[in-house]
């Protein structure tokens, strides 16, 4: 069966078993947290998956994981996913419970980046800016990266607008590649 497939349909199962507990949101920034650590540290991923390790071992590293007095649904997930022998799929299915959580909270993810640091009252400015235009609430994050050379990149969801110098270069750099094939 579809991987993707898969975790929507936990993400989802999930999704409204927290709604009607109430914890839907508690439930989102533990799944936050899940991510960084499925994310950053591949020894919790491989240990997480290992067969080696025993169910209640998996299931207690995954309880005391995000931190303290877990929600029930966070803790009815970890067991289910485990009894489930899904656990190789844990990154998946917080990723597509974050994903349907901000869909039905309509909360849109920002990133951008900028060769300088930008104040804090642009970044302001820009947050703004967007609420309005996407008519919900933002999730804003900032990274400067010098190598773009000037200019930003900013992506609202899956859109991206590359303003970059670094970038504009790339283009054109392409065109003319393009351009100096058609003449030969």
């Amino acid at each position: 069966m579809n991987e993707g497939l898969i975790s929507k349909r936990y993400a989802k199962a999930l999704y409204y078993h927290a709604s009607d507990m109430g914890e839907e949101t508690l439930l989102y920034h533990r799944m936050q947290m899940l991510e960084v650590l499925l994310h950053k540290m591949p020894e919790f991923k491989a240990y997480i998956k290992s067969p080696m390790i025993s169910v209640k071992e998996k299931i207690r590293l995954l309880t005391n994981a995000t931190g303290k007095n877990p929600e029930q649904s966070y803790l009815d997930f970890v067991n289910l996913v485990i009894a489930n022998h899904r656990s190789d799929m844990l990154l998946l299915i917080t990723l597509s419970f974050q994903r349907l959580y901000r869909s039905k909270k309509k909360i849109s993810v920002v990133h951008l980046i900028s060769a300088k640091k930008l104040s804090g009252k642009a970044i302001e400015r820009i947050r703004r800016l967007t609420e309005r235009k996407t008519q919900g609430k933002v999730e804003f994050s900032t990274h400067i990266d010098p190598s773009i050379d000037g200019g930003f990149i900013f992506q609202l969801n899956d859109i991206r607008i590359d303003a970059s110098v670094k970038g504009q270069l790339d283009r054109i750099s392409r065109r003319l590649a393009q351009i100096n094939k058609s003449i030969i």
